[in-house]
């Protein structure tokens, strides 16, 4: 199962996702901590004050695939952040959609 968790700013994305992690034990993953690797490796030249649909347009194809990926493996995984797309359906194949939750805060 792969739980998305999105919304805007200190609305309790990351304190949910940490209880969820706690009671399910399952990865997780910040697009925030993703987003501050790629920019502190230098990989990318966006930076931490980039404009957001910019930062979503960048980070979004590589959690998409990581998610394709997970699931296909069978894995568990929550994702958080504020980079998933309003529209993320779109991103996948029916097959996809009955392994992923989604919540928006």
């Amino acid at each position: 199962m792969i739980i998305l968790i999105t919304g805007a700013s200190h609305t309790g994305k990351t304190a949910l996702s940490q209880k969820l992690l706690e009671k399910y034990k399952y990865p997780y993953l910040s697009i925030d901590h993703l987003k501050m690797g790629l920019i502190r490796s230098k990989n990318t030249e966006l930076t931490p004050s980039s404009d957001d649909s910019k930062m979503t347009e960048y980070l979004w194809p590589i959690v998409r695939e990581m998610i394709k990926t997970a699931i296909e493996n069978n894995q568990n995984l929550i994702v958080e952040g504020c980079y998933i797309p309003f529209d993320w359906k779109e991103s996948f194949e029916s097959s996809y959609l009955n392994n992923i939750k989604y919540y928006c805060l």
